[in-house]
């Protein structure tokens, strides 16, 4: 097997554990803090995950604007994933997930930055025209 498609596999079985811990914590537990809310930002994050699956593995020479998308996202990512492993909400900064979060004030400025640079990049490297002819 390819490595893109064993990573796309491990995504999907990323999807499915977590689709399965949230709602197995909402119906057998009764959790209050796993509300709709909650269900909506599983199905944004998964979202997101795949997205950012799909551009490192399908959208070719784009280094810096993947960079940027991990660096920006990466403390989201954070306070989801250990909310999950905690079982409190991610917002929670009591329990430590949420603290993930102020990392936003520095992550999401540096990673816009690097996206930024890398589409001022493509589109310059778009617009020199090819030498050699």
């Amino acid at each position: 097997m390819r490595p893109k498609v064993i990573v796309l596999i491990c995504a999907g079985l990323i999807n499915a554990v977590l689709i399965y811990l949230y709602f197995t914590t909402l119906v057998t537990e009764g959790n209050q803090s796993a509300n709709g809310f909650g269900a909506v930002f599983l199905i944004l994050f998964l979202g997101l995950f795949d997205l950012v699956l799909f551009i490192i593995f399908f959208v070719k020479k784009m280094l810096l604007i993947r960079a940027g998308l991990v660096v920006a996202f990466l403390p989201i990512v954070l306070a989801f994933i250990t909310s999950l492993i905690s079982r409190t909400s991610m917002f929670d900064e009591g329990s430590g997930t949420g603290t993930y979060l102020w990392l936003l004030i520095i992550t999401m400025p540096v990673g816009l930055l690097l996206i930024v640079i890398g589409l001022i990049v493509t589109l310059l490297k778009r617009g020199k025209p090819k030498s050699g002819m």
